[in-house]
């Protein structure tokens, strides 16, 4: 089906352009036709041969210039057109792709819940179901939270930014989201009591923590992981640093943080990188991916100094 939707349209822009040049040559034939005539009426006229001659050279290259002006904006927005449809075309597939994946990461955790809530009721190992539930709905509510907050971000949602010191409110956030993920993860954190306070939102520095730790859960392929965050302040600038132990990206780096991009090999629907991305940028900082075969994942969040 998508060939044959290729075909087609390359030929409907085949049968566009074929139409552009053929009025391009009409109009010029028409033009040169009535200039012509103009002439032969002058010279019949005892007009001098001389400015007969002038004008009709004038005429040529104004039809000349007129034409090849006139076609290349016709060719330019054919093109346009063309640019524009295969750009909604591949968003459209992304979102077609970031739907399906959505799909398939709500279904494995509500899966997985009804088996183990099933199994509880026939009084099989409770303790390890239960914690294993709610590993589930904690993936579960994760998903559902990205999808919001996508939805929140595209359309333009506002930010509430103040001062966080950061020392104190990432020791906070890391107890919480080291809490959901149990035994599989570690979590260290250095950071200067001293450090300046970063100009960020609450709510989107959890979001960004929270997508970055799931990031390297899913992906880092080793057990535990381990994360390290450092921070120090540069400039006007306060940059925050995170490490993990995992095997890294071995290719595919440069799509990390677009929508729907993902590393080669990765099961995800690309949205967690990108929410880090989009969240940094809509706080006035910017965010640096990292992430060489066998060196771990990285990556650098460059925050505002708070005021």
């Amino acid at each position: 089906m998508p060939a044959r939707r290729t075909v087609l349209l390359a030929g409907a822009v085949s049968v566009w352009l074929a139409l552009q040049l053929a009025l391009v040559a009409w109009w010029a034939t028409v033009i040169e036709q009535q200039a012509r005539r103009i002439a032969t009426l002058e010279a019949l006229s005892g007009v001098d041969q001389g400015a007969t001659a002038a004008r009709w050279s004038r005429t040529r290259l104004m039809l000349v210039g007129e034409s090849t002006s006139f076609l290349a904006l016709l060719v330019a927005v054919s093109l346009l057109l063309a640019w524009l449809y295969w750009r909604e075309h591949r968003r459209t597939r992304s979102i077609q792709a970031f739907f399906a994946a959505v799909t398939h990461e709500l279904r494995t955790p509500l899966t997985s819940i009804r088996l183990q809530a099933e199994a509880i009721v026939d009084g099989e190992g409770g303790e390890q179901l239960a914690r294993r539930m709610l590993e589930d709905s904690h993936r579960l509510e994760s998903q559902i939270d990205k999808t919001l907050e996508l939805a929140r971000i595209e359309g333009g949602g506002p930010l509430s930014e103040q001062a966080i010191p950061l020392h104190g409110w990432l020791a906070r956030a890391l107890d919480d989201l080291g809490a959901a993920h149990g035994a599989r993860l570690e979590l260290r954190a250095h950071v200067d009591a001293a450090l300046p306070p970063i100009q960020a939102d609450a709510g989107a520095l959890q979001m960004i923590l929270r997508n970055l730790i799931e990031n390297s859960v899913r992906h880092s392929g080793v057990n535990p992981v381990k994360v390290r965050l450092t921070a120090a302040q540069r400039g006007a600038q306060v940059v925050l640093e995170y490490q993990d132990n995992g095997q890294g990206v071995a290719e595919g780096t440069g799509r990390l943080g677009r929508l729907f991009g993902r590393g080669a090999g990765s099961s995800g629907a690309g949205v967690g990188l990108y929410l880090v991305r989009r969240l940094m940028q809509r706080m006035g900082g910017q965010v640096r991916f990292d992430g060489a075969a066998g060196e771990g994942f990285r990556a650098q969040l460059c925050f505002r100094v708070g005021h």
